[in-house]
């Protein structure tokens, strides 16, 4: 999945003859502290929220373009290359730009987060298994052989590190409900099973972090 999968085609643009008061209405009504200038479809750089405010709602645009924000993402990035920019810029309204500087759209929180759940499987049946192990003991080849081995597969896998720098969290999501014969295997195997997440209980945990996420990024 790329960038261009991730726009949001209801956020708009603005132009340079547009005014302080009227862009911060739009902002205001869709949720967003930054919007892209565009002039004759070329991306001239986003106008945050902060810098509106220090102006008077009849200043135009373009008498503030020595506060322009370039950040942009060019079509074709893959989505983890925007999610790391996001987290290393603290920036979660990003416009994605043709290589010839063409405006082409905004990606929002909202939209890649719901693209995420697409890609990552998170929204088909099934359950979580986490397990915790070292890191130099890490086999996936190893780990679907035992899923494989009790008639099932694994849909989605993610590794991260855990509080133990030596070791790792390995969270599967598998295409079962019942897991206690996979559990049970793991077991046999010598893993350590942090948690097994059924599918109500996920919906549930996975429902309770989306709400509050979508609070935060709308304070």
């Amino acid at each position: 999945m790329f960038a261009q999968d991730c726009i949001d085609s209801s956020i708009p643009f603005i132009r340079l003859t547009d005014e302080v008061g009227f862009v911060l209405d739009l902002m205001q009504e869709f949720k967003t502290n930054r919007l892209a200038v565009i002039d004759n479809s070329h991306f001239m750089g986003c106008i945050a929220e902060d810098t509106l405010l220090e102006h008077d709602d009849l200043t135009k645009i373009e008498q503030l373009k020595e506060h322009f924000l370039s950040d942009k993402i060019i079509e074709g990035t893959h989505v983890f290359d925007i999610l790391k920019m996001e987290a290393d810029c603290a920036i979660y309204f990003l416009p994605i730009v043709a290589l010839n500087e063409e405006y082409i759209g905004m990606i929002t929180p909202q939209k890649l987060l719901h693209n995420l759940t697409q890609i990552s499987s998170l929204t088909n049946s099934g359950g979580i298994i986490v397990l915790e192990l070292e890191s130099r003991n890490y086999s996936l080849t190893e780990i679907s052989k035992i899923v494989e081995s009790n008639n099932a597969i694994i849909l989605h896998s993610m590794v991260t590190a855990s509080a133990e720098q030596a070791l790792i969290q390995v969270s599967l999501k598998i295409n079962k409900n019942d897991l206690k014969e996979i559990q049970a295997s793991f077991e046999r195997y010598q893993y350590t099973v942090l948690a097994v997440l059924h599918q109500s209980e996920f919906e549930q945990q996975l429902q309770e972090r989306y709400d509050s996420l979508m609070r935060y990024l709308e304070v």
